[in-house]
């Protein structure tokens, strides 16, 4: 099966909210917002962002393709155009086409788009309980920091920062 992973393209509203809300949806707990809050964004919130996330220096969205249809998706950003606070977010595959290296592919596009951008460090934070998700990032290099803070939609859940440096790459 083909697989392919772009930049989001500005007209691309609809791909952007469909695997925003599908990873909501299917792993409500490993992301900072919640489905109902996602849902409620109206259609100009969708085509502002993909705008943003197309043509920006500072952030970027991919999203992984196989036959030609959207599956998969990450984030990636400099915060404030600091060089040692990049940041992956977003990351989410479905189901169907995990345990692939699908998801390997796509946080490696997005940390070199990101070591192209200037930065040095980029972070990830990951649900200190999601051991999937730590497990998957420690194969691809991040080890994990000793920052930990609340998890924005669950203030009783805990995440924990995760750091990867591009002298790796």
């Amino acid at each position: 099966m083909q697989e392919l992973i772009k930049r989001i393209r500005p007209d691309q509203a609809d791909v952007l909210r469909n695997l925003r809300l599908a990873g909501l949806e299917e792993s409500p707990d490993a992301f900072g917002r919640r489905y109902a809050e996602v849902l409620s964004r109206p259609p100009e919130y969708w085509d502002e962002h993909v705008q943003h996330y197309a043509t920006s220096k500072d952030s970027a969205t991919f999203v992984l393709y196989r036959a030609g249809k959207p599956v998969g998706m990450t984030g990636a950003y400099l915060d404030g155009g600091r060089r040692d606070h990049a940041y992956i977010c977003n990351m989410w595959v479905e189901p169907g086409f995990r345990r692939g290296g699908a998801g390997g592919r796509l946080v490696d596009t997005a940390t070199r788009w990101l070591a192209d951008q200037g930065a040095e460090r980029i972070n990830a934070w990951v649900g200190e309980t999601n051991t999937t998700a730590l497990r998957f990032y420690t194969t691809l290099g991040f080890v994990m920091t000793d920052q930990v803070r609340p998890m924005p939609h669950q203030p009783d859940m805990r995440e924990v920062l995760i750091a990867f440096d591009t002298a790796l790459l």
